[in-house]
């Protein structure tokens, strides 16, 4: 499993992050600033990622960071692991005696860089919202809108001594046949058809929650190359597929594959 697999896992497992932007002060009259020079603004944003990787972000018009990226689209994104990922990048082993403490720096992060524009895709927005259905209630707002960054590099920091600098094309997911016509069909089929498989995924192959917290009605609200998101309620997680899924007409036999594993384990 290659670095640039296990990267995109830990990306697509993020459901929020930081939207760093230029902050140019004169465009910004009204506000009475103690600086005159352009710096760099960080704002919290929720994410979901579009089938080749590309973050998608709801805006509003009325923000800050919308009017600085009307003025400069060049943007980055930073996630960091909101669940354990020990399978992609494990625990750093702490040599000190006596510490029981897991450093926050040895874990793993990714700050994407690219240019960002307005997308009216609907397709971006039903995962944007799926991922995020409360998002349903302003969505509609007319100051709100869709985006989509653009990748052109990302920096990961996989943990203490373990940093990477990526090309686009290392990254993303060149190919991604049939899912914008499919996906939707597919989660429909699988939540309202085979929710015992469901189950079967979760009991057997997520390890990042709790036991208890497996219980209930969980349901599939993406899928993607690399895996597909399960929510119940405000709990979301993940399971990752073993390597790259490019056309969705192979996620049937996937699915089948997974169930019958579950039931041998």
């Amino acid at each position: 499993m290659n670095i640039n697999f296990k990267t995109r896992q830990l990306i697509r497992s993020a459901s929020r992050g930081y939207l760093s932007t230029e902050f140019v002060p004169k465009n910004f009259k009204k506000l009475k600033l103690s600086i005159s020079k352009p710096f760099s603004y960080s704002t919290f944003v929720m994410t979901a990622f579009d089938y080749d990787l590309s973050p998608l972000l709801l805006l509003s018009n009325l923000s800050e960071h919308t009017t600085n990226i009307i003025n400069n689209s060049s943007v980055s994104l930073m996630v960091c692991e909101e669940n354990n990922l020990y399978n992609f990048f494990p625990k750093f082993k702490n040599k000190f005696p006596g510490i029981d403490y897991e450093d926050p720096m040895s874990r793993p992060r990714v700050t994407l860089i690219g240019n960002i524009k307005k997308t009216t895709d609907t397709n971006h927005r039903r995962r944007f919202l799926n991922r995020h259905p409360a998002a349903k209630l302003y969505s509609n707002f007319g100051d709100m809108n869709f985006y989509k960054i653009e990748i052109k590099t990302a920096h990961l920091i996989g943990g203490f001594a373990h940093v990477k600098w990526f090309k686009k094309n290392e990254l993303v997911n060149k190919q991604n046949l049939n899912y914008i016509n499919s996906e939707a069909n597919i989660i429909s089929h699988m939540n309202d058809h085979h929710n015992e498989s469901i189950k079967l995924y979760l009991q057997k192959f997520i390890k990042n929650i709790k036991s208890i917290e497996k219980r209930g009605n969980w349901k599939i609200v993406g899928i993607d190359p690399d895996g597909f998101d399960l929510r119940k309620k405000k709990l979301l997680t993940r399971l990752f597929f073993d390597k790259e899924i490019s056309n969705a007409k192979k996620l049937r036999g996937m699915f089948v594959k997974l169930h019958k594993e579950a039931i041998k384990n």
